[in-house]
Order: C-alpha cells, then structure tokens, then sequence
C-alpha cells in the first residue's frame, strides 16, 4: 500500500532557496509605492511594509507546517499571495462590466472565480509536485525580477530628490534683491499673509455650473476691504505649476530647468525646491521677515524649513487630537487586495472593526480644520511675517458640512459647495482678526491655486487686500504672477515690470503641454485693458 504523504526530497547543492514567498509577500508594497513616489514619501510605507513581510513569513511557516515539504509549502504560499494581492487590481477593472447581461463587475462573481482559481490552482500544485523544485527555482528568479524594477524607480527618485534638496538639480531664479527698498523703516512694513484655498472656481463658474450663489462671501471680502478682480484666472491648471509659479513671481516656462529641458512629467523634488526656496521667500527675508507655513498632507508643497512650521500634533500652538489613523497609502494598497471585499461589506462587524480607526479622509478634515484654527492665531506671533497658507479645501475629498462637520460626500454637488459654505465661514472672520489684531495693517491675498471644473480650470477667486491705496493698483485680469510684483512695488519700494497675464491650461498626463486660454470676465463684458 503506498502512501500519499508527500516526501521532503534530500537537500542537494543545487535545491534551491525558499525566499519567493518572501519577495512575493512583499513586492505589492514596493511596487505600489514607486507607482506613487512623486506624491508619498517611502516612510509612508514602512508599516504597510512590515505587516505584508510578517504576513509572509505567517503563511508560509503554517503551509510548511502544514504541507511538510518546503518546496510545495512555498510554491502554495507564492500561490496564495499572488490571489490575494491582484484581487483588487482585478476587480478595478472590471468593476461595473457587463458581458452579454452578465454583471461580471461584482464580488461574488469575482470572488466564485478567485475560488475556483484556488482549487485548481492547488490541484495542480500537488499533481505536479515532483517538479516542485524546478518551479521553485522560476519563482525565485521572476520575484527577484519583479522587485528590481519598482526598487530602481524608488532609489532613482530619492538620489534624484536628495540631489535637487543639496542644490544640485534647480537652476535658481535671478536674485530680485533691491536696494530701493533698503531704507525703508521695518517697522512700516506689513505683514504678508498668501492664503491659497485650493480648487476654489471663481463665483460665476460656481453659479454657471452649480447654481451655487457666492456672492455673499464676495460682498463680506469687499466690505473688509478686499478687492476681487472681475476677470480673475490662475497662470496655470496644475497646483505645482500654479504655486512655483506665484512665488517665483514668473512663468514656469521663462524659470523651470523641467521645462525646458523637455521633461514630460512633473518632477516633486524639483517643485519642492521651487515652493520651499522661493524668490518671494527670499526677497522678504532681506528686509528680515520670517516665514510661517503649515503642513499640508502633501510633501512638495510642505515648507519645512520655515521659521515657523506649524503641523498638527507637533506645533507652536497647540495639538489636535491624535487617532489610529490609516493613511492614504495604506487604504490604496487595502484596496489592491482581497480585503477590498471586506472594505465595502459595510456591515456591523466591520464597523465595529473600523469605528476607531482616523481615515484619510477623517485626517484630511481634521488638518483642514486645524491649519484654519492656527491661521487665526498667527498674529500673535511676534515679527514681520510672511504666513504662507496652504488650505486644501475645497479641493476634494469632500468632508465637509456646511458647518465644519465631517460628512464623506464623494459627489461634487453637494460636496464642493459644502466645502465652499464651510471654508467661506471660516475665512471671514480669520482674516477680521488677522486685519483686527495687526499693529501695521496686513497685506492679505486670498486665492485658488486652480478651479475645479476640469472645463473651467483657469477661472478662480483671487482676492486681495491691500492698505493704504493698494487695492488701486490691482486691474481685473491681474494673474498670480503678478501678485508679488504689485505687492513689491507697492509696499518695499520695488519697481518690477508687470508681466503679460497669460493663463495657461494642461492636464496631468503632458502637465508641460500648455494651451493658452483667453480672459474671461464674472461680469460677462470683456476684459478691459490693463492700465
């Protein structure tokens, strides 16, 4: 009577090393993250990172203690992760599809075929166990293949944003240092406050596209003094272009070493550097202002270096409240797996596994709410200051009541104008006290980085306020490029040219295939000439 307990062959110089499990259980991780390197930074991984590795030595430990053979336990293991980890890569693709009035795009059709692949797939394993270690020697070669590349990509992109970081990869813009204004009395100065409320459309896109009527908010920003330019547009549709540009007072394509060495994507180190080491930032530090930032959730727009970095649960002000938080990248990783079943059963088990869990979203509502509640704060701090405040709302994720609630809302109507009502009441009364509580009356622009409508990009709210016969200065199709311009001359004593205001639109997928778009007015009339 023969036995069917599969034998462990004796190890021979040329039996080959169990790690493909390993490298298996780990190589979503990796890859996912140099799929995403521009926009999270690898830290963000790290525990993503040793779950999934702890993961795989779990699974494979209980198939050998199980199995008893090391080359069928790890060939099962491999198996077993390559079903987990390309479930919810499979389903993205066919979610919502329809084959010949079959509705393929559903779990339980998705998740029968993922069974049936199981069972199969573990017949064969076992029918096929004499060449288990020929197979194992595949698998090796192909998960060490698998990893290289994503890890290239990761360790290219941070020698790359290490070098940009030491100066290395960004051609500075030309010093704007003026000796008009060097006798100028500090104590004259007034603080500058660049608040960027981001994907905020200007009002008659608002009321064209959502019958969403802003002119309330328009009228409380005019009686504090504000102007709010008629035909006011971004330079640009993208917030890393928008943003260099602005503070660097020029247009990306006169300033960008990107551009015009023809780089097809948008390089993050290299706009960081932009954003961080700013010509704005620099030409105020001569006349001895310091820099006030916030975090933003988002690392190439994050002025860490400030001489004050105000970032929540570790700042000069005060803490918010700490949860467990799941951060963005781990619930796009969750989703690229099986768990993505578990993640939309919303039923009370997971619910109760969840309730005391932050999610990103939670987090991003809890940031937006804190960076404002400081905002108010900042001028108590003492000096000339330059407050750059990057407010990511009402940029989506939508997460906003009308009153500040968290609500997840992932339609842009009502989510974008509740996050328009939200931000509007909170606006008002930060910068009344930012003006109330100013020893010299405070330079204040208010602006979006872009619009939201995908056909409207260019059109945004661009308010300004400016003492003392400032606001005269300010024409209704004044562009972001401008801004500082106007400002310098203004106030330090400055005599730049205004630039042509161009506004110039493209997508993410050929961010430097720019399309100008021509001025449009609120007002319906066309745009008048700039004086």
């Amino acid at each position: 009577m023969t036995s069917s307990k599969i034998s462990e062959p004796r190890r021979t110089f040329s039996q080959p090393w169990y790690f493909h499990p390993l490298l298996f259980g780990i190589y979503p991780i990796v890859a996912l993250l140099a799929a995403n390197i521009s926009q999270i930074r690898p830290e963000a991984a790290i525990r993503s990172f040793l779950i999934s590795f702890v993961l795989a030595v779990i699974v494979f430990g209980l198939s050998l203690l199980i199995i008893k053979n090391k080359s069928i336990a790890a060939i099962f293991s491999s198996f077993l992760f390559i079903l987990f980890y390309s479930y919810g890569h499979v389903y993205q693709l066919i979610e919502g599809k329809m084959i010949g009035g079959l509705d393929i795009g559903r779990h339980r059709f998705l998740g029968f075929l993922w069974l049936a692949l199981l069972v199969v797939g573990v017949w064969l394993i076992f029918r096929k166990a004499r060449k288990a270690d020929t197979f194992n020697r595949l698998l090796n070669t192909v998960s060490i293949i698998l990893l290289v590349l994503p890890l290239f990509n990761i360790g290219e992109f941070e020698i790359r944003a290490a070098n940009v970081a030491r100066g290395g990869n960004t051609v500075k813009a030309a010093s704007i240092t003026s000796a008009a204004g060097k006798n100028l009395d500090p104590e004259t100065l007034p603080d500058v406050y660049y608040i960027i409320l981001d994907g905020y459309s200007r009002d008659d896109i608002l009321k064209q596209l959502y019958n969403y009527d802003n002119s309330s908010f328009y009228a409380q920003l005019k009686q504090l003094g504000f102007v709010i330019p008629d035909c006011a547009q971004s330079n640009y549709a993208r917030t890393a272009l928008s943003i260099s540009s602005a503070l660097h007072m020029d247009y990306i394509q006169d300033f960008s070493t990107l551009y015009k060495q023809g780089d097809q994507s948008l390089d993050m180190p290299v706009y960081l550097d932009y954003i961080q080491h700013s010509p704005v930032r620099s030409h105020l530090a001569e006349f001895g202002y310091k820099m006030v930032a916030f975090e933003t959730g988002y690392f190439w727009n994050e002025v860490t270096d400030a001489d004050v970095y105000i970032i929540a649960n570790n700042n000069p002000l005060e803490k918010v409240k700490q949860g467990r938080d799941v951060s963005e990248f781990e619930m796009m990783y969750l989703r690229t797996t099986a768990f993505r079943t578990v993640d939309e059963l919303k039923s009370k088990f997971t619910q109760n596994i969840v309730k005391n869990i932050r999610t990103p979203e939670e987090k991003h509502h809890d940031q937006v709410v804190f960076a404002l509640d400081q905002l108010g704060q900042v001028p108590n701090l003492p000096g000339k200051k330059f407050v750059y405040a990057h407010i990511v709302a009402p940029h989506a994720p939508f997460v906003f009541s009308p009153d500040g609630r968290y609500i997840s809302n992932g339609a842009v109507n009502p989510g974008y104008l509740d996050a328009i009502s939200y931000v509007n009441s909170r606006i008002i009364p930060i910068v009344k006290s930012i003006i109330d509580n100013s020893k010299v009356p405070p330079v204040i622009i208010i602006q979006g980085d872009h619009g939201w409508d995908a056909d409207h990009r260019m059109q945004i709210l661009n308010a300004y306020y400016l003492p003392d016969g400032g606001s005269s200065k300010i024409y209704n199709t004044i562009t972001p490029v401008n801004t500082f311009r106007t400002v310098f001359n203004e106030y330090f004593g400055d005599s730049f040219p205004l630039l042509k205001d161009v506004s110039y639109f493209s997508d993410d997928e050929a961010p430097y295939a720019f399309k100008e778009i021509p001025h449009t007015c609120s007002s319906g009339n066309p745009p008048p000439s700039k004086p």
